[in-house]
């Protein structure tokens, strides 16, 4: 089965949170379909707010990526966030 690689922009809720901490958050808690690539790049934005590039690996399944979405909307300590890209693997 092919997989799909997502890569998110996601950012952090306000300038009081820690970028790392919120990826490690991340990782920890992600679903057990998915695997996050190591190496993510953080990123300053505007008012303090920085962006955690993460990328995620995912079989090619539908509905993964509205459960990932999902996954992050609902977790604690994680503001917005963007696909800025997407490809199969």
């Amino acid at each position: 089965m092919a997989k799909v690689l997502y890569q998110y922009d996601v950012k952090t809720p306000s300038p009081d949170v820690d970028a790392e901490a919120m990826v490690l958050k991340i990782r920890e808690n992600l679903p057990e379909e998915y695997s996050m690539q190591d190496g993510t790049e953080i990123k300053p934005m505007f008012f303090g707010i920085k962006a955690a590039v993460c990328q995620f690996i995912s079989p090619e399944d539908n509905g993964l990526q509205d459960k990932l979405e999902n996954y992050l909307t609902n977790l604690e300590g994680v503001g917005e966030f963007e696909l800025s890209f997407t490809t199969r693997l």
